[in-house]
């Protein structure tokens, strides 16, 4: 087959067979296939798109390009949960533990730090000594043992999609419909898992800005998880403010800890629990919201994420000392007039987090585990002028006295009080 051809082709809107889409995705991971040639590829399907057959057969090529699971000998239902991304979202955290203390497996699968959205490994390896690093066999023997367990994307799994992530991130074709399904699901199916959740963002932090855009992400996602036999639900939620109270790094673990522990904010307790539960209803569970209130209240799945984390080379005890990060400058965040909380810049308050040094400008940017934000209100809320709103902190001054600037622009006041966003679009 010609890439030529096959570029040309795609510009037109036609479809590629199976064997054309596999030829694609071998030939890329291969050398065959150059990288200016699969970025025009690229370029063309997020103009023309790809049909619900390319789609499958793009997921089909990239789990094949690699190595995939099995879990079929274990007693118990295999599931994973998956967010688009956005601020503040420590939901896996929470989400892993707590359904592996209602008898659900969860081998997750999970990346780093993107743009404005921060990443599930990025926290976890704040804890000292925790390793997202484990070998397939190792993760999988884990899996078993402690009943979840979270790592990163090994050259073993999907090898291609990690190859073609990067080239879509320097062509600006990280944002089509068909592509992230691709990159999801082959990682997700690959997994061995019987089960997922889908948690698709919906606004002004989210990949995906309308509830439009965000659906026919979930429909899409859902119709290629279920057509690989993985039964797929999808939620639709809101990302027009940061998530829970805190964005950053350590501190979204210790947020994490405090839902586990029934004092977390009530957002973010009511999401993990809610995806918890659509976990437990695809396993069959008689009562998911009883059992999840009992692994919460009895302690156990606050146990669980002991247990993952001493599996995986961490240091538990550190999940009760929040001083392991202590950050060197904390500057307060104060309400500039009477009224109410109206708005929030979603995507700037999380840029704000790479000015602090919590997120990357590029790869091999070291993170400064201390550095974050605390932000006390949501839009409705109202405020006097003066009051404390929140904190910025981390290890350099100048970089939080520019992150708190930042954060501080990134709201909007007013006298009219906006109603609060519902936390489940749909």
């Amino acid at each position: 087959m010609i890439p030529a051809d096959l570029i040309r082709r795609k510009q037109q809107g036609q479809a590629h067979s199976p064997e054309e889409i596999a030829a694609i995705v071998a030939g890329f991971s291969t050398g065959s296939m150059a990288d200016y040639q699969l970025a025009a590829w690229l370029m063309a399907v997020y103009f023309k798109g790809l049909t619900e057959g390319e789609r499958t057969a793009l997921v089909q090529s990239m789990i094949d390009s690699g190595r995939r699971l099995d879990f079929s000998h274990l007693d118990g239902y295999v599931a994973d949960k998956h967010s688009t991304g956005g601020v503040g979202d420590k939901v896996s955290l929470v989400l892993a533990p707590l359904v592996a203390a209602c008898g659900v497996y969860v081998p997750m699968i999970s990346g780093r730090g993107l743009g404005h959205t921060g990443g599930t490994l990025d926290k976890l390896e704040s804890i000292p000594g925790f390793n997202t690093g484990l070998d397939l066999d190792t993760f999988g023997r884990l899996v078993a043992e402690v009943g979840c367990a979270i790592i990163g994307q090994t050259d073993e799994i999907c090898p291609a999609d990690r190859k073609m992530y990067a080239l879509r991130d320097v062509t600006s074709t990280v944002s089509s419909i068909p592509l992230i399904c691709g990159s999801i699901m082959s990682k997700k199916i690959a997994e061995g898992i019987r089960g997922l959740v889908l948690d698709v963002k919906v606004g002004n932090g989210a990949f995906m800005e309308t509830a439009d855009d965000a659906r026919q992400l979930a429909d899409i996602l859902v119709a290629t998880g279920e057509a690989f036999g993985v039964q797929t639900v999808a939620r639709l939620t809101d990302m027009s403010q940061p998530l829970g109270r805190s964005a950053g790094i350590w501190c979204e673990v210790l947020e994490a800890v405090s839902v586990l522990e029934g004092e977390g904010p009530e957002d973010l307790t009511g999401l993990c629990t809610t995806l918890s539960a659509d976990i437990l209803t695809l396993a069959g569970h008689d009562d998911p919201v009883a059992a999840i209130a009992e692994a919460l209240s009895s302690g156990r799945a606050r146990e669980k994420l002991d247990q993952m984390v001493a599996a995986q080379g961490g240091d538990a005890a550190a999940l009760a000392r929040p001083e392991t990060h202590q950050p060197a400058v904390t500057i307060p965040l104060k309400a500039p007039l009477a009224g109410y909380l109206t708005g929030v810049d979603t995507y700037a308050a999380g840029m704000s987090l790479t000015t602090a040094g919590a997120g990357r400008r590029e790869t091999g940017d070291r993170l400064d585990p201390s550095a974050g934000f605390a932000l006390y209100i949501k839009i409705g809320d109202a405020v006097e002028e003066g009051d404390d709103i929140g904190r910025y902190f981390g290890s350099d001054e100048g970089q939080v006295k520019a992150a708190a600037a930042a954060l501080s622009a990134a709201l909007t006041f007013g006298d009219v009080q906006a109603p609060p966003s519902p936390l489940i679009v749909g």
